[in-house]
């Protein structure tokens, strides 16, 4: 038996795939301990899948006041290692990753790193030279990468929860009653919601309630749902409107067409469930959701708009729905982009290596 120290944190798109593999590691048998920041939303989502968590006070930030902390959390995070003594450490990016990932370079650990988007991220743009292996969720990540070093990386997919290799479209399509001749369309702007978006589906919405065969899973986010309701009136009783989807995933099989932002987890669930897509990038360049937004669009399986064209975006994804033969070409062009089970791959080098 083996321990891994699986270090990341801040967001879901870092979390979530740290936890698919996390599990796939506990299930053949080894120990994982997950190492966070102490205050961010890893601090609860871990301990409730029952995984070990130490947190660290790490901020964000280039402030002489950080730069010494960061240092004191690195030799922090070189104690834990002589306690814990793991044969391996994996880090999935984020600067929460940092002093754990610098502390096993130093203390000779078995490094390994993930990608979650379409362009290195600060943290593993620094230490992939250190890396066994940095595992990437898209080929085009390579042009980022020196010849030189580019054997020391592998391509898998970004980890996804495994429910999603077992989804099947007809089956998700009974379970919500969807008549063979109607149109699912899934609009989301993730947990917190996207302005942009709303803005605009709520200018169309009656023109969306009016369209025949048409039903709409709409996941306004938490930030702007009430005042959403407040104005807005649903008349088809098929149409449902939430802040957000616990059973997502299951919807998005069942649809013909999603409207959504751009994040790494959101193009490799559409990737994996074959979704014609319409993207609306979050317009910031540190996030990189237009980089992850092109993969699709280069393979002719989405349409991407930016925030001011939300609103023709809407206009483009009624016209597409009434194309089935469009929407069919999308969904055959996006097969090319799938990968195995990333989890399993990510899982499978590392004890290969280990084993060497």
């Amino acid at each position: 038996m083996s321990k891994v120290i699986i270090t990341t944190g801040g967001t879901g798109g870092h979390i979530y795939p740290a936890l698919a593999v996390a599990k796939e590691f506990i299930a053949r048998g080894n120990e994982v301990l997950f190492v966070g920041s102490s205050s961010r939303m890893e601090k609860d989502l871990v301990p409730k899948e029952n995984i070990p968590f130490i947190g660290i006070d790490i901020h964000p930030g280039k402030s002489i006041k950080n730069i010494f902390s960061i240092i004191s959390l690195v030799f922090k995070c070189m104690k834990i290692i002589d306690k814990e003594n793991p044969t391996d450490i994996i880090g999935f990016g984020n600067y929460i990753s940092f002093p754990m990932i610098l502390a096993g370079i130093i203390k000779r650990k078995n490094i390994y790193l993930q990608e979650q988007n379409a362009n290195l991220g600060m943290t593993n743009r620094l230490f992939y030279r250190f890396a066994k292996k940095t595992f990437l969720a898209f080929n085009s990540t390579y042009e980022d990468i020196p010849i030189k070093y580019q054997d020391k990386f592998k391509v898998t997919g970004n980890p996804l929860r495994d429910e999603i290799y077992h989804i099947n479209k007809t089956e998700e399509r009974e379970k919500l009653k969807v008549s063979p001749d109607e149109k699912i369309l899934v609009i989301t702007g993730g947990s917190l919601g996207a302005k942009s978006i709303n803005d605009a589906v709520s200018k169309y919405w009656d023109v969306l309630e009016t369209r025949k065969n048409l039903r709409i899973y709409w996941a306004t986010g938490t930030k702007n749902y009430d005042d959403i309701l407040k104005n807005l009136e649903i008349k088809n009783i098929n149409n449902v409107v939430k802040p957000y989807f616990d059973n997502l995933i299951n919807i998005m099989a069942a649809a013909d067409l999603v409207i959504c932002r751009a994040g790494a987890l959101t193009i490799s669930e559409i990737i994996q469930l074959e979704k014609p897509s319409i993207l609306i990038p979050y317009n910031s360049i540190k996030v990189g959701q237009y980089e992850n937004a092109l993969i699709l669009k280069e393979h002719k399986g989405a349409l991407v708009y930016n925030n001011n064209e939300a609103q023709e975006s809407i206009e483009v994804a009624l016209d597409l729905l009434d194309n089935t033969n469009a929407l069919n070409r999308m969904a055959h062009s996006i097969k090319t982009l799938k990968t195995s089970n990333a989890t399993k791959s990510i899982v499978d080098t590392m004890e290969i290596w280990r084993n060497n």
